[in-house]
Order: structure tokens, then C-alpha cells, then sequence
């Protein structure tokens, strides 16, 4: 029995060849928004600990974990090669290509990097397409400057919102097909923040 981690253009991709091969697989995802439907899978939902990894495994069978989860799932990632090494189930980490570092963009190794960046910069208005994940990382920057955040239009990403306390009018929902030139030319910011797998 397989279990994919998903919730992503790779996992989806996974279940493409697990559906493919016509036997039953555990697609799980962190949310249920992220759900997909397939012949021969069933999609459980919920962050998994290193403890629910564990337990799941042993209840269903796992023989084979295959890791498709977001890049920057740096927890769910240790936690599934915790519970690998424990339970001795191989894993296959399928990973997302990133595009070559174009040299007329600035790239970063944190968020606090950035945000220095920008401090040093002068850089008042600021347009982030990095997700509603980074609200609290750049929240240093958008307490003290005018940021404007693109986020997905669900009740689960504005949860985060306010939790976090970002001022709701500097919102923006992400349009599937949005033409972004134009996006940029209407709040003219003065800088854009992508993470690197935002091409």
C-alpha cells in the first residue's frame, strides 16, 4: 500500500500513476480545498505528526511513502522521514524543478533577508505573491510599510489574516488566469516578492 503527500502540482501528478496502475493508494492532503478525485485512491485530510504518520502506517499496511508535499513543508518533510526511519518504509521525495536564477532579479535566502533588503532599500510599497504561509514571516516589513498581499480566496487564508492581524483592505484574491502586467500597473508597487518557485 502507497501513501502520497500531496496537496500539489507534484502530488497530483503522482496520483496521475498511481491511478494509472489500477491499485489502491492514500492521497493525503493538509486540507480539503486541496481534494482531487480518483478511481483507486482515498483522500484522507488533516496535518499528520510524526505520531499520526506512524499510526496511519501501521493501521492501513504502508509499505511505500512517496513525499510530492509543498517545498516549504519543512516539518511535514521530517516528520515523514522520522516515521520512515522508524517504521523502516522507504520514501520517494519527488520535488519540484525551480527555474534558473534569472540575474536581473534579487534572490534571498530567508524572509529576514528580504525584509533587510527592503528596510535598507527604502521600498515603501511592496506586492506580495508569496502566500498567505508568509504573512507572519514578513510581518516585521508590513507593520512599519504599505504591503499588499495576493493570497487564494478561501476561508482557510483568511483565517490566517486575521489571526495575524494584516489589515483586510491590502487583501487581494488570487484570480485563476489574471493577467499580472496589469495587476502591477494598477498599484504601481515598488517592489514584488515571489518565492523561487513562483516563476
Amino acid at each position: 500500500m502507497i501513501l502520497i503527500f500531496g496537496g500539489t502540482t507534484e502530488g497530483r501528478k503522482v496520483v496521475v500513476v498511481c491511478e494509472n496502475a489500477a491499485k489502491h493508494f492514500y492521497y493525503s492532503t493538509k486540507t480539503k480545498p486541496q481534494k482531487i478525485e480518483t478511481a483507486h485512491g482515498t483522500h484522507i485530510t488533516g496535518g499528520l505528526d510524526e505520531k499520526g504518520i506512524i499510526d496511519f502506517c501501521k493501521e492501513k499496511g504502508i509499505k511505500l511513502i512517496v513525499d510530492a508535499a509543498h517545498p516549504f513543508a519543512k516539518v511535514l518533510h521530517q516528520n515523514i522521514a522520522q516515521a520512515s526511519r522508524e517504521l523502516n518504509i522507504p520514501v520517494v521525495r519527488y520535488e519540484r524543478n525551480y527555474p534558473k536564477q534569472e540575474k536581473d532579479l534579487l534572490w534571498f535566502g530567508s524572509y529576514s533577508e528580504a525584509i533587510e533588503y527592503l528596510e535598507k532599500n527604502n521600498i515603501d510599497n511592496l506586492l506580495a505573491l508569496t502566500g498567505v504561509n508568509t504573512v507572519a514571516k514578513l510581518k516585521p516589513y508590513w507593520q512599519q510599510h504599505y504591503c499588499l498581499f495576493r493570497i487564494l480566496d478561501r476561508d482557510e487564508s483568511r483565517s490566517i489574516i486575521q489571526q495575524e492581524n494584516f489589515p483586510i483592505e491590502q487583501v487581494l484574491y488570487y484570480q485563476q488566469g489574471e493577467d499580472e502586467t496589469l495587476l502591477f500597473e494598477k498599484f504601481k508597487p515598488q517592489a514584488i516578492i515571489t518565492k523561487e518557485s513562483g516563476e
